[in-house]
C-alpha cells in the first residue's frame, strides 16, 4: 500500500467495524505510530492539505451517521465532504453519497426541519435519475427507493408504496441485500408515521434479516432496538410484497 491507501483502508475498516460490532481489531494499527485514530488522521491530513483524505474523513463520518439513524449528524458531514474540489470526482463512494443523502435529505424534510430539505432531497433523486441508464442494474433500485421518499415526503401515499415495494424487489433481484434492508426499513419508517404499525413491523423485520444477512450485526441490533422489536415480533412473519416476479415481468 502507498501511505495515502492505507490510510483510506483504515477508514472503511473501522466502518465495516461499526457496522458488523467487531471491537477486536484496531484499524489504525497499520499506520505509523503518529496516526491513532480518526481524529489525529483528520488533524493531520488538514495540516498537510491532503484533501483527498480530510474528504474521505468527513465521508466515512456521513456512512457511519447514514446507517446509525443520526440524519443531522449525516446531513452536516455531507456538507463538509462536498465542499471539497476532490467530492465531485468520479467514484464509487460518490454513488452512495448521493445516494444516502438523498434518502436523508428526504427525512430531514419529514421531521420537520424545513422544506428546503425536500427541494436537496428531489436534486438527489433527479442525479440519479440521470445515471440509471448508464447502467440500470446499479441505480434502478437506488432510484426507485429515492422516488419513493420523495412521494412519502409529498403525501402520495399510492405511489410511495409501489416505489418502496418495487425497490424492496429489484434489489433483491440484483443480490444488493443490504439495500433491499435498507428499502425495507425505510418503508417501515413511512408505515409507522402513517400508524400502519404492524406492517411496519414486518417491514423492520425483514430489514433486520437482511442486514443479518449481510454481515451487519451491530446495525441490526440497533434497528432492533430502536423498533423494540421481540420474539413476538418475529412470529408475525415478513413483508408480502405486492409486485411480485410474475406481475412484473
Amino acid at each position: 500500500f502507498s501511505i495515502g491507501s492505507a490510510r483510506l483502508s483504515a477508514l472503511d475498516k473501522e466502518m465495516i467495524d461499526a457496522l458488523t460490532g467487531d471491537k477486536s481489531s484496531n484499524p489504525y494499527g497499520v499506520l505509523d505510530g503518529t496516526i491513532r485514530n480518526k481524529q489525529s488522521l483528520l488533524a493531520d491530513a488538514q495540516s498537510k492539505m491532503h484533501f483527498q483524505i480530510v474528504e474521505a474523513v468527513h465521508l466515512q463520518n456521513f456512512f457511519l451517521s447514514f446507517w446509525m439513524g443520526d440524519h443531522e449528524e449525516a446531513a452536516k458531514a455531507s456538507d463538509l465532504a462536498m465542499s471539497f474540489p476532490t467530492s465531485k470526482m468520479p467514484k464509487v463512494q460518490l454513488i452512495y453519497h448521493i445516494f444516502y443523502r438523498g434518502i436523508v435529505m428526504f427525512h430531514l424534510h419529514r421531521e420537520g426541519k424545513g422544506e428546503h430539505w425536500l427541494k436537496e432531497g428531489k436534486k438527489m433523486r433527479d442525479q440519479l435519475e440521470t445515471w440509471v441508464n448508464t447502467s440500470k442494474p446499479i441505480f434502478e433500485n437506488k432510484l426507485l427507493l429515492l422516488e419513493a421518499e420523495s412521494y412519502a415526503s409529498t403525501c402520495n401515499v399510492v405511489a410511495a408504496k409501489e416505489s418502496y415495494e418495487l425497490s424492496i424487489k429489484v434489489a433483491r433481484d440484483n443480490g444488493y441485500i443490504h439495500e433491499q434492508g435498507l428499502a425495507y426499513e425505510c418503508m417501515g419508517k413511512y408505515l409507522m408515521s402513517a400508524v400502519e404499525v404492524r406492517d411496519a413491523e414486518r417491514c423492520f423485520l425483514s430489514a433486520h434479516r437482511c442486514y443479518m444477512q449481510w454481515g451487519a450485526k451491530a446495525k441490526a441490533k440497533k434497528l432492533w432496538m430502536d423498533w423494540n422489536l421481540d420474539s413476538s415480533t418475529e412470529r408475525i412473519g415478513p413483508v408480502t410484497i405486492k409486485h411480485e416476479r410474475d406481475e412484473l415481468e
